[in-house]
C-alpha cells in the first residue's frame, strides 16, 4: 500500500489544481463579461451623444436656414414694393449731392456756400440700382447663413463633452 499513496496524493493534487483552474476560469469569465458589458454601455452612451449632437446641429442649421429665407423673402417684398413705386413714378431713387464752395474759400461763411441738392436719376438706372440692392442683400444673407452654418459645424465638433474614455478594441495575441 505504501506505493499507492504517492500516486493518490499526485492525483489529488492534479484534481485540486484542475478544480481551481476551472473555478478561476469561471470567475475570470464573469469579470470579463462584466468588463465587456461596461464597454458596451460606454459605446452606446457615446453613440447616443454623437446622435444628439447631430440632432442639435441639424436643428440649429434649420433655424439659421429659416431665418435666412425669411430675411430674403422680406427683402424681396420690400424691393417689389419699391420697384412698383418706381414704375408708378410715386417714388424714385435720387442722388444726393453735396456742393463744395468754389470761390469763397474757408473764410466764406454765407449759408449758400455749402448745400445739398437732389438729382433725379433715369428710370432705367433706378431699376439697376434696385437690382444691385437686391444682389447685395442676397449676398449678405448668404454670408450670414454660411457663417451660422460654419459656426454650428465648429461647435458640433468642438463642444466639450463630459464622457468617460471609451474602450477601443485592439487585436489580442494568444488564446
Amino acid at each position: 500500500m505504501p506505493k499507492v499513496w504517492p500516486w493518490l496524493i499526485l492525483i489529488a493534487c492534479a484534481l485540486g489544481s484542475a478544480g481551481g483552474w476551472v473555478v478561476q476560469g469561471w470567475r475570470l469569465s464573469g469579470q470579463h463579461a462584466q468588463e465587456l458589458a461596461k464597454r458596451d454601455r460606454q459605446a452606446l452612451e457615446l453613440a447616443e451623444a454623437i446622435k444628439q449632437a447631430g440632432i442639435e446641429a441639424n436643428n440649429a442649421i434649420s433655424a439659421a436656414d429659416a431665418r435666412a429665407w425669411k430675411g430674403l423673402e422680406d427683402d424681396k417684398k420690400e424691393l417689389g414694393r419699391l420697384r412698383g413705386c418706381v414704375a408708378d413714378r410715386t417714388c424714385g431713387v435720387r442722388l444726393i449731392t453735396k456742393y463744395v464752395p468754389t470761390g469763397g474759400g474757408a473764410s466764406d461763411s454765407s449759408p449758400g456756400s455749402v448745400g445739398h441738392d437732389t438729382i433725379e436719376i433715369d428710370p432705367d438706372v433706378q431699376r439697376r440700382v434696385l437690382d444691385h440692392r437686391e444682389a447685395i442683400g442676397e449676398d449678405a444673407a448668404k454670408l450670414e447663413y454660411l457663417q451660422a452654418y460654419a459656426q454650428q459645424c465648429w461647435l458640433t465638433l468642438h463642444k466639450p463633452r463630459q464622457l468617460e474614455r471609451v474602450w477601443v478594441p485592439q487585436a489580442q495575441s494568444g488564446p
